[in-house]
């Protein structure tokens, strides 16, 4: 099975600070993750995989996205409530999806790393946050791997911040 990664950076490829995101909701990009991750076939949910620092964020804050079989990476032992997958790799995470339609990566910086260099990736949805806002964790560039396609991009501007979001696939 392939997966996608689904993740937003700024200009200088950061992804976070203090263990939030950086920058002011952007409606059009949360609209977006909430579509991209969310939609699957009638009857079928996907799944979305994430580290144990994303899943203890501010905006996850520990509590399953609805509508998605959420699984939580980590190499530890680590609770997680029922409904929520616990997973050791991303390969693991992929045996344990279940009859999930798709698969997402959603975070953080050390599972993206590990998504970017894995063999099933598909594609990743990148949306594009233009400015830079003194984040404390980041992604590798893109750019040097990966390409934009043909999927159509959508530039938007929430609370003052521009951002782009487009779907890459590798070089």
């Amino acid at each position: 099975m392939t997966f996608d990664v689904v993740v937003a950076a700024d200009l200088d490829w950061g992804i976070g600070k203090a263990n939030a995101l950086p920058w002011p909701r952007l409606k059009a990009d949360l609209a977006h993750f909430k579509a991209i991750t969310s939609t699957a076939s009638e009857g079928r949910r996907n799944a979305i995989a994430m580290g144990r620092k994303t899943w203890e964020s501010k905006e996850v804050a520990g509590k399953p996205l609805p509508r998605r079989l959420n699984i939580v990476i980590s190499r530890g032992a680590l609770a997680v409530p029922e409904g929520v997958v616990a997973a050791t790799s991303i390969d693991d995470a992929l045996a344990k999806h279940g009859d999930a339609e798709s698969m997402f990566v959603v975070g953080g910086a050390e599972i993206f790393r590990l998504a970017f260099a894995h063999a099933q990736l598909r594609y990743i949805y990148l949306t594009r946050v233009e400015g830079r806002f003194g984040c404390d964790t980041h992604i590798p560039d893109l750019d040097a791997d990966f390409i934009a396609d043909a999927w159509p991009a959508a530039t938007h501007e929430d609370n003052g911040v521009r951002y782009r979001i487009e779907r890459l696939a590798r070089r």
